[in-house]
């Protein structure tokens, strides 16, 4: 059996943090601090575990940032998909594809969303200047609050629920008894992304396929260079990045350590979740399929088809794909979406996919999402960061007698290693190492193989 094999990197490693793009490194300790290691292969079990301690991956390379210390603390976000409702933009998100599918024509206007396309470890770019917005809003506030306070301006919802009271006034109706049978006949009528799906039409004026791939196979590296070239237009688009390298492109969203394996009828590993228009490749959603959840670890698209908004579109379709894997193996039921970062606004769209859960960077608990996110807003740290389940016990270490180590070309136990050091100062710092690594990937590790450097003549 193919063991999880990792090489342990560092603690400290520093680099520019590509959400605040170090903006708010004054005013923390540091900038982009994280734990990393080098995976060369990984179980799927392996890696759904140390998602679940705080864990990514960027092609090979895992990373845990330390929540306390960087500029901008990352919480892992989940969605459980068999509870999963839409909400309204969502609906016309998906709505507004099939209208251009069908017609070919554009919506009037897309949906607000975020930037909902990347992971990665550093993302390059410049800083967006939010000064100029930050005046223009301040003065149109200030010529509001110049207004006769004798008028105020109401809300456009507080005005639909005046009108609607005084409708239901004239017709001798109670308001509240007609609020509550039109949520129940929403109920009744709740929408789900595969009713969406199933409304196409042979006639439609375009097809849309979407096609989940694995990573690795003659299929998927048929269209190695399509995917490049729309990864590269993508980038230098949306993040203004010109130095895209078909090299660098493999390594970040095409090579990955884990095994595949079938289970329970699923087969888990990593794959591309091709968006395919008439034949043309619009979209790549790049995913690992785990034991219990699809992970979504990076999003690109053609520019061309933003005002499909294709941020919300491709995620809602992850998450259908996350639902029919589900009804296969009902242990799949988790949508991750990678990291939640309060403090960057590009990353706030992820809270808009509900119910989602936060994991507690102390303890390893899940939280309801608001619950954390009020816990981060009343947090006194200098970073922001908040425990979301203080004087829960954190889980246990990885006990050292447990780890085995390769070293001089063979698998043995870490104690049998260690006492065949005799330089103390070596000694020393891979026991160091050894206890931080225990600790950054908890217990469940213990089958995994690990290797460090101070180990080799």
């Amino acid at each position: 059996m193919s063991r999880t094999f990792l090489e342990f990197i560092g603690t400290n490693q520093k680099s520019n943090c590509g959400y605040c793009n170090g903006e708010r490194g004054e005013t923390a300790v540091k900038s982009g601090v994280k734990a990393g290691a080098w995976a060369h292969t990984m179980r799927v079990n392996d890696y759904a575990g140390l998602l679940d301690m705080g864990w990514r991956r960027s092609g090979r390379y895992l990373y845990k940032p330390n929540n306390r210390v960087t500029c901008c603390p990352q919480f892992t976000i989940r969605l459980d998909v068999t509870k999963f409702k839409m909400s309204r933009s969502q609906k016309r998100a998906m709505r507004q594809m099939n209208e251009f599918l069908a017609t070919g024509k554009r919506p009037v206007c897309g949906i607000k969303e975020e930037d909902s396309g990347a992971e990665k470890v550093v993302v390059p770019g410049t800083s967006s200047d939010n000064s100029s917005e930050k005046v223009k809003s301040e003065a149109v506030t200030a010529v509001r609050k110049e207004k006769d306070p004798d008028r105020p301006v109401l809300k456009k919802k507080e005005i639909r629920n005046k009108r609607f009271e005084e409708k239901c006034r004239q017709r001798n109706l109670d308001p509240d008894v007609v609020r509550a049978e039109r949520r129940q006949k929403d109920a009744n009528r709740q929408r789900t992304i595969q009713s969406f799906i199933d409304e196409a039409r042979p006639d439609w004026k375009h097809k849309l396929e979407v096609k989940l791939v694995p990573i690795g196979t003659e299929e998927f590296d048929s269209k190695d260079n399509e995917s490049f070239e729309l990864y590269k237009k993508y980038q230098h688009i949306i993040h203004k990045d010109e130095g895209c390298r078909l090299a660098g492109f493999r390594r970040f969203l095409c090579d990955s350590p884990l095994i595949k394996e079938k289970r329970l009828g699923v087969d888990l590993g990593s794959f591309h979740l091709w968006f395919l228009l008439d034949g043309k490749l619009i979209a790549v959603s790049v995913v690992d399929l785990l034991p219990n959840c699809l992970s979504a670890k990076y999003m690109y698209y053609d520019p061309d088809y933003s005002f499909l908004s294709m941020g919300t579109y491709t995620a809602l379709r992850e998450i259908d794909q996350t639902q029919r894997l589900e009804k296969v193996n009902h242990n799949l039921k988790y949508y991750y979406m990678g990291y939640y970062i309060h403090s960057c606004p590009k990353m706030r769209y992820k809270a808009k996919f509900r119910p989602s859960d936060l994991l507690c960077d102390e303890s390893f608990n899940w939280l309801e999402l608001d619950a954390c996110t009020e816990l981060i807003e009343k947090s006194t740290d200098r970073n922001g960061f908040a425990e979301f389940c203080p004087g829960f016990p954190r889980p246990a270490p990885l006990p050292l007698n447990d780890m085995l180590v390769y070293t001089d070309g063979a698998m043995t136990t870490f104690d049998r290693a260690i006492s065949r050091l005799t330089d103390a100062d070596k000694k020393e710092q891979v026991l160091r190492n050894a206890q931080e690594v225990a600790r950054l990937v908890g217990p469940n590790l213990d089958a995994a193989v690990y290797y460090f450097s101070e180990f080799e003549a």
